[in-house]
Parts: structure tokens; C-alpha cells; sequence
């Protein structure tokens, strides 16, 4: 199973006083063959959330075990996926999604993904299948 990760779900994962740290962790560990696809725009998301909640140290730590992990692959996000995004945005102008967001979505569909796993209501909002 491949899935697109998103930053609430890996939030959720590392961070045990998270609201949903319980859901993330049993998702993670019954689906053990799943593989996650994320971007440098998540990426940055989470690395920035991560130093606020929980110190520079464990925000370095989680992205770099995730960056050798062979479960994520990490999608460079370039011009052309960032002005999709940036398309993308324009058109859902009437919510409020952020660029990593419409990134995500460019990337779904350019992978054929239709799931995530996340606990971010605007992928369902948007069309895309929620996991947990």
C-alpha cells in the first residue's frame, strides 16, 4: 500500500501527548509493508512544529531517521509541482489550504494516489480518502 503522508500524521506519530498519537501509532504498526510519500514542503512543516513542541534536537533527530527511513520517499518539489500548486490553490480559493497542502494534493494526483494518511480534514474536503 502506498500512501501520501501528511505533517498531522507524522505529528501524531512522534509526538505521544499528540491527540492522535494513539490512531497514528496502531495505523503505523498494522500496516507494516505500508509506504509513505511526502514532500520538502511537509517536510519543513514538520520540522518547523516539531522544534515549537518539542526542541531543535528531537525536530533534527525525527527528520533525519525519516529521511533514512526506506518506508518515505521524499518528493522534491519542483517548478513545475509548485506552480500546480499554486494553480491549484487559486482554484480552491474559497479554503484554506496551505501550499503544502495544494503540494500534496499535486502529488496524489501525479502519482495516482487517492489516500493519505492524515488526520486533516481538508484532504477529505478536497476528495481524497482519509486514513487512519
Amino acid at each position: 500500500m502506498k500512501l501520501l503522508v501528511d505533517t498531522s500524521a507524522l505529528l501524531a506519530l512522534v509526538l505521544k501527548n499528540d491527540q492522535h498519537h494513539a490512531a497514528a501509532a496502531a495505523f503505523a504498526r498494522a500496516n507494516p509493508s505500508a509506504r509513505f510519500t511526502w514532500t520538502d514542503l511537509c517536510l519543513a512543516e514538520l520540522a518547523t512544529r516539531l522544534r515549537a513542541r518539542a526542541g531543535a534536537a528531537q525536530a533534527v533527530a525525527v527528520v533525519n531517521d525519516l529521511l533514512a527511513s526506506r518506508r518515505y520517499q521524499l518528493v522534491l518539489i519542483d517548478m513545475e509541482l509548485l506552480r500546480g500548486a499554486l494553480a491549484r490553490m487559486a482554484r480552491l480559493a474559497d479554503q484554506r489550504l496551505s501550499l503544502a497542502d495544494c503540494a500534496s494534493f499535486e502529488i496524489m494526483e501525479r502519482l495516482d494516489l487517492d489516500t493519505a494518511f492524515t488526520f486533516d480534514g481538508d484532504f477529505r474536503a478536497c476528495g481524497y480518502e482519509m486514513l487512519p
